[in-house]
């Protein structure tokens, strides 16, 4: 077998960073009765960036249907849905919105998901999507807080000390 190549210095280089995965060919119109599902992205520097479903309706791609976890480490996260979301008028606005694919009909309940046009905070899935996607459970807190650890603490020193 051969060795691997030599840097400059005689190092070895180090590997090349993984491709990001390319966002799939999603064809601009798609069957009847369907909706598009999308990938919302937002920046979340310094931490990781926070994604959620989005379906936006035919009519206006700015006001759709929001689907994610909300919460943090501390505390853990809970299932959304935000009904009838217009990403003009919030402050919150996505740094991306990726094409995922056409979702049949037959899964969603297009009145319930977009609260007949009025915005709604919601934790309730409404059709066979909402719930599918209710199955995924949010993470628990993975944070302990100070009250944790003095917690353990008073009950290491009760076990072992007393």
């Amino acid at each position: 077998p051969l060795a691997p190549a030599k840097g400059a210095k005689g190092k070895t280089p180090a590997p090349a960073p993984p491709k990001s995965p390319q966002p799939p060919a999603v064809p601009p119109k798609g069957p009847a009765g369907a909706l598009k599902l999308m990938l919302m992205v937002f920046n979340g520097h310094p931490f990781k960036d926070h994604w959620a479903f989005w379906f936006p309706i035919a009519k206006d791609p700015d006001v759709g249907v929001a689907i994610h976890a909300v919460g943090d480490v501390r505390n853990g996260f809970t299932f959304e849905v935000k009904r009838s979301l217009n990403l003009k008028l919030t402050s919150n606005r996505p740094s991306k919105l990726i094409p995922l694919q056409w979702v049949d009909g037959k899964f969603l309940n297009e009145a319930k998901m977009f609260n007949n046009g009025t915005y709604k905070l919601d934790n309730t899935p409404v059709c066979m999507f909402e719930a599918s996607t209710y199955k995924a459970k949010p993470p628990t807190k993975t944070l302990n807080a100070v009250d944790d650890v003095v917690d353990f603490l008073s009950f290491f020193f009760f076990l072992f000390l007393s």
